[in-house]
């Protein structure tokens, strides 16, 4: 009887024949970690406020560090907190809304602070580069909102074309190397399946053209 027992047992699968059995997971690529790490540290709120202080240093007034505080806290923390709301009601599936669909809601409550902001630009004596931003901003994520009820365009290639385009306006053709970082951010959304070629490329298109053309109209007039 026990000869059977043991002959039974070892017909069956033992906890470390089970362990070995089991698939294990296949590391990252190195380049996997590289495209997080860009998406991460290129993301269009560190963009956005990276753009008020560009803005604001340009300005070379005391008065430039109060609005920017302003801006700062009406058309990024508001958003952000905003957006954390969301996702701990489960109303988004994650901090970075992967999903289109659910994109809507945080970048119309985006759109309204950034109403108010540009309200408050234009009706005080503010310097025009941040005035010319917050225009920008607003007018970027008014169209970055209206294609998003259709389609997925990229916000990280829409926020590092921006950053570049009012880099170039207050440094000059010296910022130029910094061009390379929009096809980096494409390259990364790309890698990280977050994005088609096409959506970043419309992106970068859309947030370039939009703060180019309005901080140069703006310190023209």
């Amino acid at each position: 009887m026990s000869v059977l027992t043991d002959q039974f047992r070892i017909g069956q699968p033992t906890e470390a024949t089970i362990a070995v059995s089991r698939p294990t997971a296949l590391p990252r690529p190195w380049t996997d970690h590289l495209a997080s790490v860009v998406s991460a540290v290129l993301s269009p709120p560190v963009l956005a406020a990276s753009m008020v202080i560009m803005a604001a240093a340009a300005s070379r007034t005391a008065a430039a560090w109060t609005w920017a505080g302003v801006g700062l806290a009406l058309s990024i923390l508001a958003p952000i907190g905003y957006l954390l709301w969301l996702y701990q009601r489960g109303l988004v599936s994650d901090l970075d809304v992967r999903r289109r669909e659910e994109r809507p809601r945080p970048l119309a409550f985006t759109l309204a602070a950034l109403a108010f902001s540009a309200t408050l630009f234009w009706l005080n004596p503010t310097p025009p580069l941040l005035r010319g931003l917050v225009a920008a901003h607003f007018a970027q994520t008014t169209l970055v909102l209206a294609i998003t009820l259709r389609w997925k365009i990229s916000m990280h290639g829409a926020a590092i074309a921006a950053c570049v385009a009012l880099l170039l306006h207050v440094v000059g053709p010296q910022a130029a190397p910094a061009l390379a970082a929009v096809p980096l951010v494409a390259w990364a959304r790309v890698r990280l399946h977050r994005h088609t070629p096409a959506q970043t490329l419309a992106g970068a298109a859309l947030g370039g053209f939009v703060t180019w053309s309005i901080v140069h109209w703006i310190a023209v007039i």
